[in-house]
């Protein structure tokens, strides 16, 4: 009888099956450690477990210490993939320097950075005991000599405090770099502000025809401080913001749709009107009554109508047009992306090859005037009102 694997045989009841290797994730590591080290710490407290304060402080201790460092790592690793990064940080345990290395690289995005300087007070108080990941597990380091010889006490409770503190940081640190290399493809940055600065910038900017006001020179003022750039790097930002679909139009500028226009939005608008009149909410459903057959034909013969305007009035072009904005807002998308996503709309018009039933589909969709609208505000169609 072969022997029994003490830690990965699996019993009969799957209840506490837990998922590693190929059905794993990067996050559960990530997240694991500093989870443990919290619930360790917490046991510690809650349970008043006093004489196992000295044994159980090093791998709560240990834990947070490898969370920070493969957080850092984690986010390297991304950055490097995404572009942001050229290289990667040599391979060894030492937070402090991985810390270091990406504070060199001046991540250009004010979130990460005020993360990252979070960040600093847990790397250098771990730095200081251990900078190399091997004190916190053995008595004694390579050299031999003993491991924390300069601390004798830690207390348990600013431990716990203290790492729920740093799980924060990790977790939004992580997050916001997973963000930052999402934004990264859409091009919409400056060598020092990513979209998510200039989107802030531009919320805070007067329209663009008041440039010249003595406002606009007070707001400048502020958002220099804010993001701590300079006129030069200031100019940037404005440049962009001009030119980019959705930031422009945050400062009162205009953009162009690739087919539609405005007039053809708002007819649109207005035969899905007559598929989805307004309903009275004070009304409900009766699903016990015999159906109303009579609506049910009014419906399907103001629906052909309704097609038959709209496939007149549009070219194929125009209503992919359309059907990319409903779906861009619907899918909370980059508006930068409007035109990659218009010419695969397009291409998935020619090969489904049923312009009737692209047609039907989405006069069929109930949000469709939310997001339609909220498509158009969003791809610079900002005086829009339909």
């Amino acid at each position: 009888m072969p022997l029994r694997d003490p830690f990965f045989d699996l019993p009969a009841n799957s209840e506490w099956n837990a998922c590693i290797g190929r059905q794993g994730d990067e996050d559960n590591y990530v997240d694991g450690y500093i989870e443990a080290a919290i619930e360790l710490s917490s046991a510690v407290l809650e349970k008043s477990m006093y004489e196992k304060r000295d044994t159980l402080v090093l791998p709560i201790l240990y834990n947070a210490r490898h969370a920070i460092e493969l957080t850092l790592k984690l986010v390297i690793t991304k950055l490097v993939e995404a572009g942001i990064l050229n290289e990667g940080h040599p391979q060894n345990h030492d937070i402090s320097s991985h810390w270091q290395f990406i504070d060199d690289n001046a991540i250009p995005d004010k979130l990460f950075r005020d993360l990252l300087s979070c960040l600093t007070p847990y790397v250098e108080s771990l730095s200081q005991i251990d900078n190399d990941g091997q004190q916190l597990r053995f008595h004694r380091d390579r050299d031999g000599r003993r491991s924390m010889e300069e601390k004798a006490l830690a207390n348990i409770a600013v431990i716990a405090e203290s790492l729920r503190e740093l799980q924060k940081v990790l977790h939004d640190l992580k997050y916001r770099a997973y963000s930052l290399c999402d934004e990264w493809g859409t091009g919409t940055r400056t060598g020092y502000c990513s979209r998510r600065d200039l989107v802030e910038i531009a919320k805070v900017l007067p329209e663009r025809q008041e440039w010249r006001s003595a406002a606009f020179n007070e707001c400048k003022k502020t958002i220099k401080e804010r993001f701590g750039i300079g006129n030069r790097q200031f100019g940037f930002a404005l440049k962009k913001i001009e030119e980019t679909r959705g930031l422009a139009g945050l400062i009162g500028l205009e953009s162009q749709l690739v087919h539609l226009t405005d007039d053809q939005a708002k007819f649109l608008i207005g035969e899905w009107e007559k598929l989805h009149p307004p309903r009275d909410t004070n009304v409900g459903y009766d699903l016990t009554g015999d159906r109303d057959w009579e609506k049910f034909r009014e419906r399907l013969e103001r629906e052909a109508v309704v097609l038959s305007n709209i496939i007149t009035e549009l070219s194929e072009d125009e209503f992919a047009d359309a059907e990319t904005i409903y779906y861009l807002a619907r899918e909370r998308a980059y508006p930068e992306l409007y035109e990659k996503r218009l010419e695969l709309k397009k291409a998935e018009f020619k090969a489904r090859d049923d312009y009737r039933q692209e047609v039907h589909d989405l006069m069929g969709k109930t949000n469709f005037r939310r997001h339609f609208v909220e498509g158009l505000r969003l791809l610079g169609r900002i005086n829009f009102s339909a």
